[in-house]
């Protein structure tokens, strides 16, 4: 057997009894590179103006940080060669040693602002994006996750983002530039005990390497904690009032107690890996100075070197360990950046399914009639459990239709399948015989108004919150539909009237001031279609029957579909349909329905007058 043959199979055993890197641990690294183009493609190089301003500031600071070790030493050669006590001389030393201390100062502030302002624009427009994306996303992915986890993708996630980044221009640039000046500087004062430091701070690497992906698991894991962590807060301080009248307040304490223990616990590991690198970076840092000192003592001796070479030298080396540690710490923290913007990307990636189809025309609307054919609809995509089967209505242009039934017969689902908050799986649903799918959706949404039991209101002014119906809207037009919607005797009642804040949720106002106030937005949009999904729930007496008033003369010539559980509501309605499993089981008018003792009838009780079961 040949030399050669013996030699290839001992490498091949070798190789085989080698510890293999994982594929998880390669394809991560792989992950992160590509992670890091894109980001860099999108976010950065776009602003290579602003990029190359900040480089060039930073430059300028390195080249003033290199120069400090350099009068350090001409400094004490200068003093060291002078037989006597020079005033003179020693005052230009210090005019030097404070000239190049100032200078140094100006760039530093210079570079730290054009740097932090770089990355705030930068984090900010993420912010922005992630935004805009996320509320132009579908109706179902907003509902699929809670506010609170969605908000900390907006929150934390983009701080970690800017923290990395941050650390990454200080570091990556800046302390990059400063340790190469400053070595630079030590290869001019003493090449030989330069190449004794650098034989000491690679042995880093390795260890540093290894951190550095403990950290990245760590992050995401705490990232995933904060937003689980964000929603709980909001679901318990959103429902202050249920925890309260329930003495839910240990209960409450508990959970968020749980949460936040769970948060602290993944910070500290997460703080307990990066303390790792400082003292590994310290031992180094020791090791080279002593290096250092005693190779510099044999060569002072020897009179190769001189005071004033040593001590720019240990200047140079002690200004390069703060920058060297910055750079052994960057890992950690372009870590924790890339699960934070591998997060943001997941969310920037989702493609919205309810769009514009490619040949989308805007609605034109005549009649105003609503036709569902056969209309299926399933939460789950090839789920066998729907919410709506086998829907078949028209409802004529300026016509009212009722839609009545038990809780979970599928009444909300057909409302919110109008404006295409879903799209059907099964049938169509047509406005003027053109499929609400071949429509733009912004003529469509434009044509529509909803009125829910479910209020939403913004803390801003009543004004403000009536004006989303019409952002252009008059005041004059404003108070119209208030007047309209039964609203501006209350809010005159108000203590700023109509410029009052109504604080979060519009938490200030009774719930049926709140319904009221969702009604004239409605009002005030105008829309030829109406939709109402428990529109009046929360009104009193008093307040219902001015709000009917208003709905009826509203209603007159708009295409109208009504959901409601109280009787006065449903026997306006031209036509009244009765659901059950997502069909309509029973249609006609209050009258006939009573008449034919079904469903409907029950519904209503013996005495007419009994409120829907909802």
């Amino acid at each position: 057997m040949s030399k050669t043959t013996e030699t290839e199979k001992a490498a091949a055993a070798l190789k085989a009894a080698a510890p293999k890197p994982s594929k998880s641990s390669l394809r991560l690294d792989e992950e992160s590179r590509a992670l890091l183009r894109r980001f860099m493609a999108d976010w950065v190089w776009p602003r290579w103006r602003e990029l190359a301003w900040t480089v060039l500031l930073t430059g300028c600071l390195a080249a003033a940080t290199g120069g400090y070790p350099a009068v350090i030493k001409l400094s004490f050669d200068t003093l060291m060669k002078s037989d006597q006590a020079d005033s003179g001389l020693l005052k230009l030393v210090l005019i030097a040693i404070v000239g190049i201390t100032l200078v140094r100062s100006a760039f530093l502030y210079l570079q730290n602002v054009a740097t932090n302002r770089l990355v705030l624009r930068l984090t900010t427009d993420i912010q922005q994006l992630a935004f805009s994306h996320l509320i132009s996303a579908d109706f179902s992915r907003l509902s699929r996750d809670t506010p609170g986890r969605l908000v900390s993708k907006l929150t934390n996630d983009i701080s970690f983002i800017q923290t990395a980044v941050t650390a990454a221009m200080n570091s990556a640039i800046r302390d990059t530039l400063s340790v190469i000046a400053l070595l630079i500087s030590m290869l001019y004062l003493d090449w030989m005990m330069t190449l004794v430091v650098l034989a000491v701070y690679p042995l880093a690497a390795v260890p540093i390497a290894l951190i550095s992906r403990r950290l990245r698991r760590v992050a995401k894991q705490t990232q995933n904690e904060l937003g689980d962590m964000t929603s709980l807060l909001s679901e318990n301080l959103s429902g202050a009032r249920l925890i309260k009248s329930f003495r839910l307040e240990d209960y409450a304490s508990k959970k968020l107690g749980a949460s936040f223990e769970q948060v602290f616990k993944l910070r500290l590991k997460a703080v307990k890996t990066r303390a790792r690198l400082d003292p590994l970076l310290e031992v180094l840092g020791g090791l080279a100075v002593a290096g250092v000192v005693a190779f510099a003592y044999l060569r002072i001796a020897s009179g190769i070197s001189t005071v004033g070479d040593f001590m720019g030298f240990v200047t140079a080396l002690l200004m390069a360990a703060q920058p060297i540690r910055a750079l052994g710490n960057l890992s950690g923290k372009v870590q924790e950046g890339l699960a934070a913007i591998e997060s943001v990307y997941e969310l920037l990636d989702e493609k919205p399914t309810i769009v514009n189809r490619p040949n989308a025309k805007p609605l034109v609307l005549k009649a105003g009639t609503i036709s569902f054919r056969n209309v299926g609809f399933a939460y789950e995509p090839g789920s066998k459990a729907r919410a709506v089967s086998d829907f078949t209505l028209d409802v004529t242009g300026g016509q009212t239709v009722a839609l009545v039934g038990r809780s979970g017969a599928g009444k909300s689902t057909i409302i919110n399948l109008v404006p295409r908050l879903f799209d059907v799986t099964e049938g169509a649903i047509l406005i003027d015989g053109q499929d609400v799918r071949d429509v733009t959706l912004a003529s469509l949404r434009d044509k529509v108004a909803i009125v829910s039991q479910d209020i939403t209101l913004f803390d801003d002014t009543i004004a403000a919150n009536i004006a989303l119906g019409k952002l252009n809207a008059t005041p004059e037009e404003i108070r119209a539909a208030a007047k309209a919607a039964a609203a501006h005797d209350f809010i005159m009642a108000q203590p700023q009237g109509y410029d009052t804040l109504i604080g979060d949720r519009g938490g200030r106002l009774s719930g049926g001031q709140r319904q009221r106030i969702a009604l004239a937005r409605a009002i005030l949009k105008d829309a030829p279609v109406l939709l109402l999904d428990e529109a009046t729930s929360a009104l009193d007496t008093e307040s219902e029957r001015l709000v009917q008033d208003a709905l009826a003369r509203f209603t007159t010539n708009r295409t109208t579909l009504v959901i409601a559980h109280r009787l006065s509501t449903v026997q306006r309605a031209d036509v009244i349909c009765v659901m059950e499993d997502g069909r309509i089981i029973e249609r006609g008018a209050h009258q006939e329905l009573i008449a034919r003792k079904g469903a409907y009838a029950r519904l209503a009780g013996s005495g007419h007058g009994v409120a829907f079961v909802n």
